[in-house]
């Protein structure tokens, strides 16, 4: 954190050095990227990220969306617009936010080649169904996303009835997770997100989006069988 001296942000690990979150989910070929991310650049360069198909916007705030400006090096290199998929309140906010890349009207520069699509149910994209999962995060309305066995969730304090019921059978799981205490009118602690996991029975889960003072080794020691940290430039492997 800017100006923090904590032993976690002066920690030389770099599994206590983390950038904002997002993941990159390769399908069929094809790579589909969740939220851009301010330091996007800097994840790309750092993961050698050559190709974005398509995006899943999970919600609106500046953590989330605003290194989509980055996207325009890919209209270098690809014909094809990029999908950007996301709920309404989403795609208005990035259509003010980036007018210039939807109206740009006299800019002349290079721009993001891409095609917003709105999310209202489950839908296809290169061959994988994808199932919209809606959280609240305090009062905005977040979308997680479900690929078969696999879902991410981040920036949640609250998962209503309906979308536990569709994230049964997940068998791994990335979920937010903020910190150990105390609770957070919009992220869910890690307690409360252990909790989540155990419910849904995943194999694997793995937490994100923790604030600068969960340490990464000592946290992982302290969790269930099952659960750990995610970290920057985590991979892992999908059936």
């Amino acid at each position: 954190m800017i100006g923090c001296d904590c032993r976690v942000c002066l920690s030389k690990d770099p599994k206590n050095k983390r950038m904002r979150p997002s993941i990159l989910i390769a399908v069929n070929h094809y790579n589909i990227l969740v939220d851009t991310t301010p330091e996007f650049r800097l994840q790309a360069i750092a993961n050698g990220i050559r190709r974005v198909d398509a995006i899943l916007f999970t919600h609106s705030h500046a953590d989330h969306m605003h290194g989509i400006d980055d996207l325009r090096i890919f209209s270098k290199t690809q014909e094809d617009p990029i999908l950007c998929y996301g709920n309404s309140p989403t795609l208005a906010r990035l259509r003010h936010a980036f007018d210039y890349i939807f109206s740009p009207g006299h800019y002349k520069g290079l721009l993001p080649n891409i095609k917003l699509e709105s999310v209202e149910g489950p839908f296809s994209l290169f061959g994988q169904t994808i199932v919209p999962i809606q959280v609240m995060h305090g009062k905005t309305e977040v979308l997680g996303f479900r690929l078969g066995d696999f879902a991410y969730v981040t920036d949640c304090g609250h998962i209503p009835d309906k979308s536990m019921d569709l994230l049964v059978g997940v068998e791994t799981l990335v979920l937010d997770a903020l910190r150990w205490e105390p609770k957070h009118p919009a992220h869910l602690t890690i307690p409360e997100a252990i909790d989540i996991s155990q419910r849904l029975q995943a194999k694997q889960t793995y937490f994100t989006h923790m604030m600068h003072l969960v340490e990464h080794h000592e946290t992982n020691a302290r969790l269930p069988d099952g659960i750990e940290l995610a970290y920057d430039g985590l991979v892992l492997e999908r059936n």
